[in-house]
């Protein structure tokens, strides 16, 4: 039963981020990506792909981090000890559309949120196992067109710290999602190991 509860809270969390959801309506961010943001959401994806084939079918909008958000563990513990961040008014009510020069393979495409979201739920292996199919079919279809989200991005005033949020959404209990901080290191972004949580359907 706890189970259950947890992973209806999780797929709550997770329809919540990618609708944008926040005690305010969010807002579009019109400012071109600049170039540390679109270095950052390649290094994301490069980050989350690691290994893998790369394929992705990638939310075309962020959603806004909400550093109150249990699950983004912003307040308190080590994810940010050290680094204060500028910029979390902002990003907790906006979102931007993104562009294809973010995508660091070329089997990755940036899709409709909605669209997406409505293939997903037809491929949720908890309704295609119960029409039929194996647990590892049903496992591999829902991996193969799964949609993968970015939230906005919060820097520290010095722009050398900066963190996101994603989520890969593949089902009602199937997903998984974390809180990234990443550091610029010359000139080049790179995740660190900072723990900042995650979470897993």
């Amino acid at each position: 039963m706890r189970t259950r509860y947890f992973a209806t809270v999780i797929f709550a969390f997770v329809l919540s981020q990618m609708a944008g959801a926040s005690k305010d309506k969010p807002v579009k961010n019109t400012a071109p990506l600049s170039n540390d943001e679109i270095a950052i959401y390649r290094a994301v994806l490069q980050h989350y792909v690691s290994g893998d084939s790369g394929s992705l079918h990638v939310s075309a909008t962020t959603y806004p981090l909400d550093p109150t958000s249990p699950m983004n563990h912003l307040s308190g513990g080590e994810c940010l000890n050290g680094i204060r961040l500028e910029s979390l008014a902002e990003v907790s009510h906006s979102f931007h559309d993104l562009t294809p020069n973010i995508l660091p393979g070329k089997a990755m495409k940036l899709v409709d949120p909605n669209r997406q979201g409505k293939i997903v739920r037809g491929n949720d292996p908890s309704k295609t196992i119960r029409g039929g199919k194996s647990v590892d079919s049903a496992v591999k279809e829902a991996f193969s067109t799964a949609l993968f989200s970015m939230s906005e991005i919060a820097f520290d005033k010095e722009h050398r710290h900066a963190v996101v949020s994603y989520s890969f959404w593949c089902g009602s209990l199937c997903g998984n999602g974390s809180t990234l901080v990443l550091e610029k290191v010359g000139d080049q972004w790179k995740t660190t190991k900072r723990n900042c949580g995650g979470w897993i359907s």
